[in-house]
């Protein structure tokens, strides 16, 4: 049997390009916030809104009840002791809806509070109503069977299945644990027995919303991580992305190319202007200008090595613009000045010197 060997195979890498391997970038994410696709765990809510109604029971019900009592009493005292007239049942009835407002607003302010909170912990503060735009796509059955076997209908079917028995064995065993105090509740008076009974039911619900709180916290987690395996990207996907933010590199390097071009062929167009062309004299050409009547002092008009320099040569012959060889001049002149700026203070008796050269060659050439 011949040995195997990776090195003798071939490997096709495209087929890995599109895989979803790489983090989501700060603007998928926003996208996905956009589209409301966060990270959020409905039980994670459902378990805070009923400990909030629990806890509420538990220390504003003795209050609750309080203002039912004396309200019962108050009417059967009015409807025993005294004929009703319409006056008399109206103001019951406001009594009645005021009493009503008093017990469920608080109640119902806490209920709303730990919705609000929630979802706050989880997404942040956070207004979008694309999710509550129809959408075509939901309707499609296909996609509908897809989602029954997919895998986020599996974890729903363990998270309901360890709920329901959770529900149930809680239950069973407080029921279980007691049945002794149960059976003796035929020997107590009835306020006591509600009272203890009420205790047991408070303290077997409080056992089933931690346990639940915990299941839900889990799934918040599981809901985050799904998330983030959503939204991850292919490599493919971040060069796109790179492209529509910052540009295709090969179409800003022909932009910057033609750029280049046009500042050449603007350059060149300035030499027939120049007074005088430095040079190197093969590599590094410079063309200097200066008009007494408008400039405060020399102006390089152009400069070029290399084949730049080569044309600002020819350019400069055809015009009939001096020539004039002087390689420390020519290097300094490249290596601190830029196209358009000034001759500086330190370089001005080089520059004077080659300027002078170049009035007494006219002058020679006008006597001549």
């Amino acid at each position: 049997m011949l040995p195997f060997s990776l090195s003798e195979r071939s490997f096709d890498l495209q087929l890995f390009a599109g895989e979803k391997t790489e983090p989501a970038t700060e603007k998928r994410r926003q996208e996905a916030v956009e589209r409301g696709n966060i990270a959020k765990s409905q039980d994670l809510s459902s378990v805070i809104v009923l400990l909030t109604g629990f806890l509420m029971l538990r220390y504003y019900g003795p209050q609750m009840f309080g203002m039912c009592g004396d309200y019962m009493r108050y009417t059967f005292s009015h409807a025993i002791f005294s004929s009703l007239t319409l006056p008399d049942t109206l103001a019951l009835l406001n009594q009645f809806i005021i009493i009503t407002l008093r017990i469920l607003m608080p109640f119902m302010a806490a209920i709303m509070f730990g919705s609000i909170a929630s979802n706050i912990i989880q997404t942040g503060i956070l207004f979008r109503f694309d999710p509550l735009m129809p959408d075509i796509d939901r309707l499609n059955p296909i996609s509908g069977i897809q989602n029954i076997f997919s895998w986020k209908m599996v974890a729903e079917l363990v998270k309901s299945i360890l709920k329901i028995l959770i529900v149930g064995y809680i239950p069973y065993s407080t029921i279980r644990d007691n049945i002794p105090m149960l059976v003796r509740f035929i020997q107590l008076e009835p306020v006591p027995a509600v009272i203890i009974l009420l205790k047991t039911v408070f303290v077997m619900a409080i056992k089933i919303i931690l346990i639940l709180l915990f299941l839900a916290l889990a799934d918040w987690a599981f809901q985050k991580w799904r998330h983030e395996e959503n939204i991850k990207m292919s490599k493919d996907e971040i060069k796109d992305e790179y492209k529509q933010r910052e540009g295709d590199p090969r179409v800003k390097q022909k932009i910057r190319e033609k750029q280049r071009q046009a500042s050449t062929r603007r350059m060149m167009e300035e030499v027939p202007k120049a007074t005088v062309v430095v040079t190197n004299p093969t590599h590094i050409a410079c063309a200097l200008r200066y008009n007494p009547d408008n400039d405060n002092a020399p102006i390089l008009v152009a400069m070029g090595t290399g084949l730049i320099a080569r044309k600002i040569k020819e350019i400069a012959a055809e015009n009939n613009v001096p020539i004039i060889e002087n390689k420390p001049l020519a290097r300094q002149l490249h290596k601190m000045l830029e196209v358009g700026d000034e001759i500086p203070s330190d370089l001005y008796n080089a520059v004077v010197e080659i300027l002078a050269q170049v009035y007494r060659m006219k002058n020679r050439a006008a006597s001549a």
